[in-house]
């Protein structure tokens, strides 16, 4: 069942190889790109027989203006049964994102997306690819840099994002709650230092 894999290519292909740093081995697909636009931008591949998970954070540098991008989406069983994407703002800013799918009920913890965030099951892959433009014009106005430090709301994103009880619960199952831990805390959601 590989419903995603070029959706995850296309949006790889937005990252320089020469960004890329190493990365420890979980048994699945992921990467980390670092350079002078953003302080690190990650993406998972993560399948099994049922399941195809694409996921993508880019975190802006410490004292960018920029939203915080997140995107993922879940096929199980060949059904795209959930799309979640936000440009999280770190200011008052409010950022216009395509409207699609059913939508489904926003998860409780997730009080810290914005108003606009895309949370649905989507119709069909070309739904899915509306994020493809939308990165594409986000990394184009990377790194939007001012004087205030706004790691504070970096890491809040972060707080926000640990308290998804289906994520380490779904990796814990595949990988072990001890690999799972590291990877979700070191590499998923790593502290903003």
């Amino acid at each position: 069942m590989i419903l995603l894999n070029n959706l995850k290519n296309e949006l790889v292909s937005h990252f320089s190889p020469n960004d890329s740093v190493p990365v420890q081995d979980f048994g699945f697909e992921h990467g980390k790109f670092v350079n002078e636009k953003f302080r690190w931008a990650h993406y998972e591949y993560y399948t099994t027989d049922k399941v195809e998970i694409v996921h993508l954070v880019i975190m802006p540098h410490a004292k960018s203006t920029s939203p915080i991008f997140g995107f993922d989406v879940i096929n199980i069983s060949g059904i795209l049964t959930g799309m979640f994407f936000d440009l999280t703002p770190v200011d008052e800013r409010v950022f216009k994102l395509p409207v699609i799918g059913d939508p489904r009920p926003r998860p409780e913890w997730s009080g810290f997306f914005s108003e606009n965030f895309v949370c649905c099951k989507p119709k069909n892959l070309n739904e899915v690819m509306t994020v493809v433009p939308v990165l594409k014009s986000y990394l184009q106005g990377l790194p939007n840099l001012q004087t205030t430090d706004v790691s504070n709301k970096h890491q809040a994103y972060i707080d926000g994002q640990r308290k998804n009880p289906q994520t380490l619960k779904m990796l814990s199952a595949h990988i072990g709650k001890d690999k799972a831990e590291d990877y979700f805390f070191n590499h998923l959601w790593p502290d903003i230092k």
